[in-house]
C-alpha cells in the first residue's frame, strides 16, 4: 500500500474515490462553463480553474498553514450552513455527518472541501435542499428511486437503508438512484451496509461522448466519469472491509485537493488538453483528462458501472449518455450465521495481512484499516483543513449569516 507523502506534492492516500453526477450548467468544476461569478475566483463566463491563495513570498497558503477543528465542531458548523440554506434538520444532519466522516477517514477530497461548490449550486438553483427521495417503481427485492435533485448524500444513504430493509425479507436487494446530485464518498454507503450486518455494494456510472473526465482505453476524448465501485463487508469489529476505488487512476476530488494545496500530482495520472502527460492540476481543469486504472481492465469496469447505472431507465438517446447510482445489500443471514461469517472474514483478513512487509512498508493492511486508523486519530486530535478550504467555508458562512466557530 502506498504511503502518504506531503510537502509540495499531493497528499496521496490510497483508498476511496468517486466522481460527481453530471453538473448543472452553473456547476463550477470539471470544465463546465459558468453563467455567474464563481465564489472562489470571481470568474464570469469562462472555464473555472480554482486556485490556491498565495502568501507574499509566492508560496501557497495551504502549504504553510492549516486550521485545526474538532470533528464535533466541524459537524455542527457544516450542519448550520446547510440549515441556513433551507435544508430540513434531518437531511442537514445526514449530509454533514457524511461529509465530515470523509475527512475523518482520511479522504478530504470528498469531505468539507466540496461544500463551497454545493452552496454555489444551491444559489444557482441546481439543488432543491428540501427535496426527499421518492420510490417510482418497486418489487419486493428492488426499487427505483428519484432523488429529485436534492442532497445526494441523503438520497444515497436513504437508498442503501431501503436496500438493507428489503434484503432482510428477500436475501438481497438492489436500488437504482436517479436525478441525483453528488453523493460524496461511496465507501460511506458500503460501510453503512456492513454496519447493518450486510455486504454492501455501491457504484456510480457516468458516460457518453464528451462526458466525464476520462477517455476510453485507446481513445483521446473524454467519455467516462471516474466511475467508482465500493464493497463493504462486516468483520465482527469496528473495522469493516471496505474496498472503494475509482476506475480512473485518480479521482477529480484528489486533483482539486492538490490544486487547493498548490501541489503537483504524481506523474502519469493525468493528460493535458493535447494528450501529453502532466503533473499540473491546472492542466486537468483546462481541458485535460484522467487516465483509467489498469488500462483495458479499468475501462471494462468503468463501462460496467454505466450499465448498472442504466437500471434507472433514463438513457439519454440524444446525447448517448448514461448516468446513475446503484446500491445493493446482501443479507448474510440469508446464507449462513452472520456472526460466524464476520468472524471468519476477520480471521481470513488477518491471515492475509500477517504477511512480511516489503522494504519501506510498516505493515500490510486490508482495505478499510487505513480509514479506521485515520478516523481514530482525527477524532482524538482534530481535523486539519487547508487554510484555503477553511476560508472558503467561512466565506460561505458569512454569506449565509451563519456563526463561525
Amino acid at each position: 500500500m502506498r504511503a502518504p507523502f506531503r510537502g509540495g506534492t499531493l497528499v496521496w492516500e490510497r483508498g476511496i474515490d468517486r466522481t460527481r453526477p453530471p453538473p448543472v450548467p452553473q456547476t463550477c468544476h470539471g470544465g463546465v462553463r459558468w453563467r455567474a461569478p464563481c465564489g472562489c475566483c470571481n470568474v464570469v463566463s469562462r472555464t473555472h480553474t480554482p486556485r490556491a491563495r498565495r502568501t507574499p513570498d509566492g508560496s501557497s497558503m495551504a502549504e504553510n498553514s492549516t486550521h485545526r477543528i474538532s470533528a464535533d465542531d466541524l459537524s455542527a458548523f457544516v450542519k448550520r450552513l446547510f440549515l441556513a440554506a433551507h435544508t430540513p434538520d434531518d437531511i442537514a444532519e445526514c449530509a454533514a455527518r457524511i461529509l465530515v466522516n470523509a475527512d475523518l477517514a482520511g479522504h478530504p477530497s470528498h469531505g468539507v472541501l466540496r461544500i463551497p461548490d454545493y452552496l454555489r449550486q444551491i444559489e444557482a438553483g441546481g439543488m432543491d435542499t428540501s427535496a426527499r427521495p421518492e420510490i417510482t417503481r418497486e418489487l419486493p427485492g428492488t426499487a427505483s428511486v428519484d432523488a429529485r435533485r436534492g442532497w445526494g448524500h441523503h438520497a444515497a444513504h436513504w437508498s442503501m437503508d431501503l436496500a438493507i430493509r428489503k434484503a432482510r425479507d428477500t436475501g438481497m436487494a438492489g436500488v437504482s438512484l436517479d436525478n441525483c446530485n453528488h453523493i460524496g464518498r461511496l465507501g460511506e454507503y458500503a460501510e453503512q451496509a456492513a454496519a447493518a450486518g450486510c455486504i454492501g455494494i455501491a457504484t456510480f456510472g457516468f458516460g457518453g461522448p464528451g462526458a466525464g473526465a476520462a477517455a476510453p482505453y485507446g481513445g483521446t476524448q473524454r467519455a467516462l466519469g471516474t466511475n467508482p465501485i465500493a464493497i463493504g463487508v462486516p468483520t465482527g469489529d469496528d473495522t469493516p472491509f471496505v474496498s472503494d476505488f475509482a476506475t480512473t487512476i485518480i479521482a477529480d476530488g484528489k486533483i482539486r485537493l492538490a490544486q487547493a494545496e498548490g501541489a503537483q500530482l504524481p506523474p502519469d495520472y493525468i493528460l493535458d488538453r493535447d494528450g501529453r502527460p502532466s503533473t499540473n492540476p491546472d492542466d486537468f481543469f483546462d481541458g485535460g483528462s484522467l487516465l483509467l486504472a489498469g488500462g483495458h481492465k479499468g475501462y471494462a469496469l468503468s463501462l460496467a458501472t454505466c450499465l448498472l447505472a442504466a437500471l434507472t431507465g433514463r438513457y439519454d438517446a440524444e446525447n448517448k449518455r448514461i448516468v446513475g447510482v446503484f446500491v445493493m445489500a446482501i443479507d448474510i443471514g440469508a446464507f449462513q450465521d452472520a456472526e460466524s461469517y464476520a468472524s471468519d472474514v476477520r480471521a481470513f483478513l488477518r491471515g492475509i495481512t500477517d504477511n512480511p512487509p516489503a522494504p519501506g512498508i510498516e505493515k500490510v493492511l486490508a482495505p478499510g484499516e487505513m480509514e479506521q486508523r485515520s478516523r481514530e486519530a482525527r477524532t482524538a486530535h482534530g481535523i486539519d483543513l487547508p487554510i484555503v478550504v477553511w476560508r472558503r467555508l467561512c466565506d460561505g458562512a458569512e454569506r449565509l449569516g451563519t456563526p463561525i466557530p
